[in-house]
């Protein structure tokens, strides 16, 4: 397997993912922001109005540089990663990507001082980390301008590696496969001394059974003693995983 680059996965899931219907979702939810900042209503929404300074502005944007929250979970849960603030990020930004920040202020008026940060979580618990990181800023739509993108690529097999941990489904089918492999690859004479007893027989059910109950016993132990928790409940928690 070759590398994964984050950039290009996002993109690749934005392209096959989105429909029409997230489309028109997605301009409805403009529309009502808008409406939000309807001179009558700026005094009623002052506080949002204020904040307004510190997102940029979709209409703006290159819409390709442009992805949901959803799209970005996705990511960071196939790949077990943060995304976190940037001030949890151990690693120094690059001047490039600050050198960003300051541009996007001065051409579109902005007052932006926070990144949003996904990374591995050796990146924010490591100060010599040098993993892929990809830096966005949040938009007027609550969606996330990819701003910077820099360090090394992540290999493919991670998404293999971290498989099991995405979410309790994918731990359950895991380990229903695995030892699907082990009660096949078992030789008859291991499961039973009955010498009469075919390959395919009550005797390898009752194996897989078995060793199911042992595998889910093993697993629970030592996702407790290790503490490991699902990616798709911690990708946006700092104190976890």
């Amino acid at each position: 397997m070759g590398d994964a680059d984050l950039k290009n996965e996002l993109n690749y899931l934005r392209n096959k993912t989105r429909k029409g219907e997230d489309t028109l979702v997605s301009e409805a939810k403009k529309i009502l922001k808008q409406d939000l900042f309807a001179e009558k209503k700026i005094l009623e929404n002052l506080k949002l109005y204020r904040t307004s300074f510190e997102v940029l502005d979709e209409e703006d944007l290159d819409s390709d540089e442009v992805f949901t929250l959803a799209e970005i979970k996705n990511i960071a849960v196939r790949y077990r990663l943060k995304f976190l603030d940037s001030g949890f990020f151990k690693p120094p930004i690059p001047r490039e990507c600050n050198l960003k920040r300051e541009y996007l202020n001065e051409k579109f008026q902005k007052e932006i001082k926070d990144f949003s940060v996904l990374a591995p979580y050796e990146n924010f618990t490591d100060v010599n980390a040098q993993n892929q990181s990809v830096v966005f800023v949040k938009t007027n739509y609550d969606n996330y301008y990819l701003v910077y993108s820099w360090g090394k690529t992540l290999k493919e097999n991670r998404k293999l590696k971290f498989l099991a941990l995405r979410n309790f489904e994918t731990l359950v089918i895991t380990i229903v496969l695995i030892t699907l492999i082990i009660a096949v690859s078992l030789p008859t004479r291991l499961i039973t001394l009955d010498h009469k007893a075919t390959y395919w027989s009550g005797y390898r059910a009752a194996a897989f059974f078995h060793l199911l109950i042992f595998n889910f016993g093993v697993t629970v132990y030592f996702t407790f003693a290790f503490a490991k928790n699902f990616s798709s409940t911690v990708w946006d928690r700092y104190r976890d995983f």
